[in-house]
């Protein structure tokens, strides 16, 4: 079980297919460290194809490509810069990746009773009553669907019906990536390996009723500004245009950074990161690396913190 570096979402939505996605701890609304970006980072990509960053010192380059959490289907970008980067690289650096082992998933899937409710979901949430008879007809579904599910485990269904509707997929663009670093025989390595188990049983056990209902607004709210919204940011990417790629709704990262332990955790992936970076720089040569674009752009984000640590930072447009 994987997941980029996008405030963590694809953990949670990885988990979802084990109808394990989670809520808040407190209705109150964790700060959003990459609500600020660093904009002189915010640079269109001046070769064809998406955005690329490069850190530098004396002896060492990595050629860092931003991405976004999801693409959807069928959408093609040009390869070519990142098939020439690949070629000779002593790595290929992923993000962090969350593990669940077969012997976690029965007590993962215990986990999900806890998202189910007896009272109908119009009653649980009833100041979302008529966004969620919006977003019911928006999505093709029956006017009782998601009911016998808590405000936070009708939003992981909502999510998934969004996705599907959508044609989001969240193995891209990784998978081509890992096809092309295969290809040039590129080892591959994760920033960070965390185990999923602990975190998920933290999250889902400590959340309340009105950090479950700020998570289900927050779906409608990514539901509610159509998949138009998705294909444009993914058109962007494609094309370097880094400001417009990251400049989608947002609003489920309410819920992301509310959950219990959830803001502590992007703080750890970030570090980790980092720390990945800086020590792939001992290392003389050049390698790739694939990370969350807002992440890299952020304020104190990767990039922010690389070079504050003194490494030479050069933007898509250099």
């Amino acid at each position: 079980m994987k997941h980029k570096r996008a405030g963590l979402a694809l953990t949670l939505m990885g988990l979802a297919s084990l109808a394990v996605h989670v809520p808040a701890a407190r209705a109150q609304v964790a700060d959003d460290p990459e609500a600020n970006l660093v904009e002189e980072l915010v640079v269109n990509a001046k070769l064809p194809g998406p955005a690329w960053w490069r850190v530098s010192d004396a002896d060492t380059t990595l050629y860092i490509l931003g991405t976004l959490t999801a693409l959807p289907k069928g959408v093609r970008w040009d390869t070519s810069v990142l098939d020439h980067r690949l070629d000779g690289a002593f790595a290929l650096i992923l993000p962090p990746e969350s593990r669940a082992g077969i012997t976690d998933i029965p007590a993962l899937l215990g986990l999900r009773n806890r998202l189910k409710s007896k009272q109908p979901l119009d009653q649980a949430a009833p100041e979302l009553a008529p966004r969620l008879a919006k977003v019911r007809a928006q999505l093709g579904q029956k006017p009782d669907s998601y009911n016998g599910w808590s405000p936070l485990g009708a939003g992981m269904m909502i999510g998934i019906d969004y996705q599907k509707q959508a044609r989001l997929d969240g193995g891209e663009p990784d998978r081509t990536v890992l096809r092309l670093a295969k290809k040039h025989r590129v080892k591959t390595r994760s920033a960070a390996i965390y185990k999923a188990a602990p975190m998920v049983k933290t999250v889902v056990r400590g959340h309340s009723e009105a950090a479950g209902r700020l998570c289900l607004e927050g779906v409608l709210s990514e539901v509610e500004a159509g998949t138009g919204a998705v294909q444009t940011a993914a058109q962007a990417w494609t094309q370097g245009d880094v400001r417009v790629a990251i400049g989608g709704p947002r609003n489920f990262q309410r819920c992301i950074r509310s959950l219990p332990g959830m803001s502590d955790m992007e703080q750890r992936a970030t570090a980790d990161e980092v720390s990945a970076l800086a020590e792939a720089l001992n290392t003389p040569g050049h390698a790739v690396a694939l990370f969350s674009m807002r992440g890299l752009v952020a304020e104190n984000g990767v990039l922010d913190q690389l070079r504050a640590k003194g490494f030479t930072v050069r933007t898509p447009g250099d």
